[in-house]
């Protein structure tokens, strides 16, 4: 299991370009659940993913894995119970698929379902709902093969 709690991270703290990468985030994940970040960039999210791997230092918070306070321990101690994958933005969709198709994809991973049941127009109007209140764009192109958008865009689609 892997909580979050109140995780705050400042940089340039007290300084005219002052960012709040992380504001209060508290998080919860059961083992076996699956979780999918998104975000615009500046958002936070990689300094999230650097936070629970020990690569960036909380300002204040606490990370718990499995129960264990791992907040004050050091990456390579926390190499010994989590696993982090570098990704190239295209590695991690199915770039010949549409948006729609590869959020299928993600919306069935480790459910017991299969592909048959297919785009139908209820899921669709759901992907676009959800597309929507990001703010990002993707709700009108849920048509688009991803290997079309950029980088950013794509890796949204996991």
């Amino acid at each position: 299991m892997l909580e979050i709690r109140s995780a705050r991270k400042v940089f340039y703290k007290g300084q005219a370009d002052e960012k709040v990468a992380l504001d209060g985030l508290s998080l919860k994940l059961a083992t076996g659940e699956f979780g999918v970040v998104i975000g615009s960039n500046g958002a936070g999210k990689s300094s999230m993913l650097n936070a629970i791997s020990g690569a960036l230092v909380l300002d204040s918070g606490q990370i718990l894995i499995n129960g264990d306070d791992v907040t004050g321990m050091p990456v390579h101690k926390r190499a010994i119970r989590l696993a982090r994958v570098f990704q190239d933005p295209m590695k991690g969709t199915a770039a010949s698929m549409t948006v729609a198709e590869n959020m299928l994809l993600a919306d069935l991973r480790s459910k017991k379902r299969t592909l048959r049941q297919g785009l139908n127009a209820s899921r669709l109007a759901a992907y676009k709902e959800r597309l929507a209140l990001l703010g990002l764009g993707l709700e009108n192109r849920l048509d688009t093969r991803v290997e079309l958008l950029s980088g950013g865009s794509a890796s949204r689609c996991r």
